[in-house]
């Protein structure tokens, strides 16, 4: 047996590394759809190394698969997760991998099986600061509902005080959305600005791209163009890079933009708004995009009945089954 095949043997047998799992962290976060190219490799490297940062491996590419909207790995992931050689590792995430289960039905549009998978992991919490991320995510449920209300009422029993950065990031980004569904969009703009603050802080910067086009759409249904040209300014190649879905809404936004400084819509611009409201107002873009179209004389141009519109793919019911068994 060679020396060198001794050393191959050797470091294939090291166990994965504090940075090397930081490393992927930090992938799934910014780069999600190469932190899912990277999985496998880092899988099949440690496939006989059975301990909490394995585990942890497979947690952080739950993540990632969620970010990156990738539902058949999250669900090979998701089966990883709750075999019988790691699901003992996952004691102190129960509560986190519960709300992830709950964020994918949430962006499937499984209302109702999201609501039941928060409910399920306020039995996992153990302190204020978990029930309240909890709470942020019910609140996001019932403002897609279109229950405002009761999404408000939820985020004011929020001890805000207690999050986390990050945490209190998305509590903004929530709030800011329900104060832009009830048309308060300087009330939503300073939220979205919160959050942006705190995801740089983070350094989430595929979410602080995403927050960006929050505030670029909030700016203008506001009417505050500085806002909208500060934070527009540069913003194509990171929302290019790690928010790419956002690139033809800019298109949007700018003429949106040039129509108010020229104060008119050309005929031009008119046939491409037109032709795009629906796919925006899809997307999610509803509350702003209607706001946008009355400031430039075109409000007939917004599609009645039209609404906010889910991923296709529908995950299978009670996926929190093994610790939810009232599901």
């Amino acid at each position: 047996m060679s020396v060198s095949f001794l050393l191959l043997s050797s470091w294939l047998m090291l166990p994965i590394s504090i940075t090397e799992l930081s490393n992927f962290k930090g992938l799934s976060v910014n780069k999600p759809k190469q932190a899912l190219v990277e999985y496998p490799i880092l899988v099949n490297r440690y496939q006989n190394d059975t301990t909490k940062q394995v585990a942890m491996l497979h947690f952080h590419a739950l993540s990632a698969a969620t970010r990156a909207r990738d539902w058949p790995a999250f669900l090979n992931i998701l089966d990883e997760i709750f075999s019988e050689k790691l699901k003992v590792y996952f004691d102190e995430e129960r509560l986190q991998i519960l709300s992830k289960i709950g964020v994918a039905y949430r962006l499937n549009g499984q209302l109702e099986q999201a609501k039941k998978h928060y409910q399920c992991a306020f039995e996992f919490a153990d302190n204020n600061i978990e029930l309240a991320q909890l709470k942020v995510n019910q609140a996001i449920v019932f403002r897609l509902l279109e229950q405002p209300a009761l999404a408000f009422q939820l985020l004011e029993s929020v001890d805000i005080d207690k999050l986390s950065e990050r945490v209190k990031a998305g509590y903004w980004v929530v709030r800011g959305n329900i104060k832009q569904s009830i048309g308060h969009f300087e009330e939503a703009l300073e939220s979205f600005e919160r959050a942006h603050r705190l995801y740089l802080n983070v350094d989430n910067r595929s979410a602080e791209a995403g927050v960006t086009g929050n505030i670029l759409s909030t700016a203008l249904a506001a009417n505050k163009l500085e806002v909208f040209s500060q934070y527009r300014a540069d913003f194509n190649s990171k929302a290019s890079e790690y928010y790419p879905q956002l690139s033809d809404y800019l298109e949007w936004l700018d003429i949106i933009a040039y129509s108010y400084k020229a104060q008119s819509l050309s005929t031009a611009n008119h046939a491409w708004l037109k032709k795009h409201v629906d796919i925006f107002v899809e997307r999610g873009f509803g509350d702003s995009i209607y706001a946008h179209l009355q400031r430039v004389g075109a409000a007939q141009l917004y599609p009645a009945g039209k609404t906010m519109k889910f991923s296709a793919y529908k995950l299978p019911e009670k996926l929190g089954s093994p610790w939810c068994g009232q599901l």
